[in-house]
């Protein structure tokens, strides 16, 4: 199913787009990439990390990491559908990852305190992901 950014708008309520697109003119879409159908984003929200955005056109599907679970499309899904509309060139044009899911069979497998060692590890390496998952986590949970 292809996906036209004005029918995701259209999904959305009045107040979601609203409230999307003054996202967008206050310039919280980020770090905006596009590629072959594809465009991915960060927006800055109420959190103390931005949002993570992934719209895949081709596919008619969308996805953003806040919380938000009152209707199919958040403010911020929106403003990075405005943003596209309306800024395109603020979209750098790269090789965007994978957006299948991951094997997970191998992480299945290790032992409780492999796993453990893992995260530790790349707490170490990347403490900023493992803050922004705790954080987007709690907030799924309250």
């Amino acid at each position: 199913m292809h996906l036209e950014l004005t029918s995701l708008l259209a999904l959305a309520d009045e107040r979601v787009l609203t409230r999307g697109k003054e996202r967008f003119m206050s310039g919280a879409v980020i770090e905006a990439a596009r590629s072959r159908g594809r465009i991915q984003a960060r927006v800055a929200g109420s959190a103390p990390f931005p949002y993570r955005v992934e719209i895949n056109l081709t596919r008619g599907e969308w996805r953003c990491s806040c919380p938000y679970a009152w209707g199919p499309v958040c403010k911020h899904v929106a403003a990075v559908a405005f943003a596209a509309l309306e800024a395109p060139e603020i979209f750098i044009r790269r090789k965007l990852g994978r957006s299948v899911p991951l094997n997970m069979q191998p992480l299945r497998e290790l032992s409780d305190d492999e796993l453990l060692r893992f995260l530790w590890q790349l707490s170490e390496e990347r403490p900023e992901l493992l803050h922004e998952f705790a954080y987007n986590l709690l907030q799924r949970y309250e």
